[in-house]
């Protein structure tokens, strides 16, 4: 796993605090955030085992991609 990514957790978070379940953000989403093209794209197809080697925090790629996990 790489570094912790800052602009990727913070994102993530914001999206978690709206208590919505995604498949994947949205250029919406994605706006405001300063997320290299790499981010932007695992964030855009919630690619979430690219999120978690890019650095994003494992809680909130769960909080946020809930769907894309089995129960």
């Amino acid at each position: 796993m790489s570094g912790t990514s800052y602009a990727l957790n913070k994102i993530l978070t914001t999206v978690a605090r709206q208590h919505v379940m995604k498949d994947a953000l949205s250029d919406d989403d994605l706006a405001g955030h300063d997320l290299n093209d790499e981010e932007r794209a695992a964030l855009k197809a919630g690619d979430i085992t690219r999120l978690y080697h890019l650095g994003a925090n494992p809680y909130l790629i769960r909080r946020v991609f809930r769907s894309r996990f089995p129960i």
